[in-house]
């Protein structure tokens, strides 16, 4: 069983019920974070659940807390848990995806083989005890996971890859709404210089929630 399944989403309400109905492997506890819920929108549907879960829970959020902020409180929230399993809400799990996910060590960071490597995956308490919990000044998105492959790196820790068989629908975010196109561009090259100024700094630390970087960050006007 995995212990929890942690989905930030923020549209495409419909790619997140096509994800559900793809588990086939037991979940303790399925945490929809929903990112998008203070939009009005005519694509969210009461989702449909299968036997595999244990419990659900969805949490509405007055605005987008961005990838990694996301991420945390998905961590926050089951905070006796051995491991955290994340995935996206526009992938497909292939048959036996989580059953092979289920195998994730708590002393390594688990991601897919394929790109991309963060579309479903596993952190174990070792790896959060040392290394922290991802940088919330990386709003909404991008450099978040570059940011983290390269501290658990620095920490000496495994990071595995899994062969899963997941179909992905790529940039699904994007192309659901046509006012991220310029946010995007603009949030991609803030997270790209913050990350490169941590490398050169040398600084291995979790950063930090910034108020001005998430107003120059949003991209939802709430």
């Amino acid at each position: 069983m995995l212990e929890n399944l942690i989905v930030p989403v923020l549209n495409r309400y419909d790619l997140l019920q096509r994800m559900v109905n793809s588990v086939d492997y037991p979940i303790g506890h399925l945490l929809i974070l929903d990112n998008g819920a203070s939009v009005d929108r005519d694509d969210a549907e009461p989702l449909e659940l299968n036997d595999c879960f244990e419990q659900v829970t969805y949490l509405p959020l007055p605005a987008n807390l961005g990838v990694a902020g996301s991420w945390n409180l998905g961590v926050k929230l089951f905070p006796h848990d051995a491991r955290w399993f994340f995935a996206s809400n526009d992938i497909i799990f292939a048959p036996g995806d989580l059953e092979l996910l289920a195998g994730a060590r708590t002393d390594a960071l688990t991601l897919c083989a394929a790109q991309p490597q963060w579309q479903a995956f596993a952190v174990g308490e070792e790896v959060v005890r040392r290394v922290g919990l991802w940088d919330e000044g990386l709003h909404p998105a991008y450099f978040e996971d570059d940011d983290y492959e390269w501290r658990v790196k620095f920490q000496g820790f495994d990071i595995v890859a899994l062969r899963l068989g997941l179909t992905h629908d790529n940039s699904s975010t994007l192309k659901a709404d046509a006012r991220f196109g310029y946010r995007n561009e603009v949030t991609f090259k803030a997270n790209q210089e913050y990350f490169k100024l941590k490398q050169f700094e040398e600084d291995y630390s979790e950063g930090g929630w910034s108020l001005t970087t998430r107003r120059a960050n949003e991209w939802l006007d709430n």
